[in-house]
């Protein structure tokens, strides 16, 4: 039995289909572009969420500091995802790019309806 390295790293590559290489290409575009929607999703609700904590500073926690943990922590789950789904696997340089607070990263995740 001989155990080969995958195709991939191997180095030997075989000729690609001129036509599945532009529909790949079009797909990696595709999940470009919905990072870049869904990390602006991001970017607002973390706004949002530091902008009400601003205005409430020095009083008891209003009832939307709730809901917008929960944006929040729903639009971080997207982002997440679909970095995974562009092979980007490690998130702790974006948590701290974007400063997502602790209270966040525990909400990650679907928002209850």
């Amino acid at each position: 039995m001989t155990v080969r390295p995958p195709r991939h790293i191997s180095g030997k590559a075989e000729p690609k289909d001129p036509l599945l290489a532009v529909v790949e290409h079009e797909a990696l575009e595709e999940k470009a572009a919905t990072l870049s929607r869904l990390m602006t999703r991001l970017e607002t609700a973390l706004a949002a969420l530091q902008a009400h904590d601003a205005a409430a500073a020095g009083t008891e926690p209003a009832d939307g500091r709730d809901r917008l943990l929960a944006e929040a922590g729903e639009a971080l789950w997207h982002v997440v995802i679909q970095r995974d789904l562009c092979g980007l696997r490690r998130h702790e340089e974006l948590m701290r790019s974007l400063k997502v607070p602790p209270a966040v990263r525990l909400r990650m995740g679907p928002l209850r309806r």
